[in-house]
């Protein structure tokens, strides 16, 4: 029964082929004007405004689906673009940060070159590490030691000017205490002129130079600079600018106010200065004095 059913369904799909390609060699046989031409022209007539119900129907939810799809397309091109934004803003954070390093390190290599950096003299460039704390510890760490040739007491300075003086060392770190250290000490003198005095540290972080002899000129905006006595620093070096003078009756000498050149609140870099061989070390400040 079901082979019977089977061979009926071949023979009625056998006739539909054999009917089919009948139609469709009659079509394409017979002239525009034909039956077969003119039935389907009359069927696409009535077929028509169907298709244009249906697609008018299906418009809402096609522009809902496209609005969908690029709703989702701009909130992964945007999420693209935010992670391209932050790392072109890491890029130029970056960036910026080098310029700013080469700028300083230029500055420093114009200091050391100049014709007052003391002769026979070395330097090497030491990185910030560390800083203190304390308002009555002004001191920074680096990151060079005894390995590359610090040693206790060589004065340390930037592309500004005087820093301090190195008053601990390791094989790979220093300690440098600040010239805006209360136990700090400078010799030092006007650049041009005789007047001489001793630059001290302060706990607010100022400079004063004093034991200026009254009779001495000082002006405001005259440069100070390492005398050299003494040997606590290498000579020669710029320390910062007057300030202001003060001058009391009862005192035999005066006092001088000094804005330092260097900016100890944003050092990055330093460069100790060495000796040449057979150098008599400097004394060392003590930091605990």
């Amino acid at each position: 029964m079901a082979r019977k059913i089977v061979v009926k369904r071949q023979a009625v799909l056998a006739a539909l082929l054999l009917v089919s390609m009948a139609m469709l060699t009659w079509y394409f046989r017979e002239p525009m004007g034909g039956v077969l031409h003119s039935t389907q022209r009359g069927g696409l007539r009535v077929i028509s405004p169907v298709e244009s119900g249906v697609s008018s129907a299906l418009d809402p939810f096609r522009n809902a689906y496209e609005w969908a799809s690029g709703l989702f397309s701009a909130q992964s091109e945007n999420e693209h673009l935010r992670q391209e934004s932050d790392q072109l803003r890491t890029e130029v954070v970056s960036l910026r940060e080098q310029a700013d390093e080469n700028k300083r390190l230029r500055e420093m290599l114009g200091f050391v070159n100049q014709p007052t950096f003391p002769q026979d003299y070395t330097f090497v460039t030491s990185r910030v590490i560390g800083r203190s704390g304390s308002a009555w510890n002004a001191t920074i760490t680096i990151n060079r030691g005894t390995d590359a040739g610090v040693q206790l007491g060589q004065t340390v300075v930037s592309g500004q000017g005087l820093v301090g003086q190195i008053s601990a060392v390791t094989t790979n770190s220093a300690q440098v205490l600040l010239i805006i250290d209360q136990n700090s000490h400078v010799e030092s003198k006007l650049q041009n002129g005789t007047a001489t005095g001793t630059v001290k540290g302060s706990i607010n972080g100022l400079l004063e130079m004093d034991f200026v002899d009254k009779d001495q000129k000082v002006q405001k905006n005259d440069v100070v600079v390492t005398s050299g006595s003494g040997k606590l620093f290498v000579k020669g070096i710029q320390i910062g600018v007057v300030d202001e003078t003060a001058d009391q009756e009862i005192e035999y000498f005066k006092s001088v106010s000094i804005t330092p050149f260097v900016d100890f609140g944003r050092l990055e870099e330093v460069s100790v200065l060495i000796p040449p061989p057979g150098t008599d070390q400097a004394p060392l400040v003590d930091p605990g004095s």
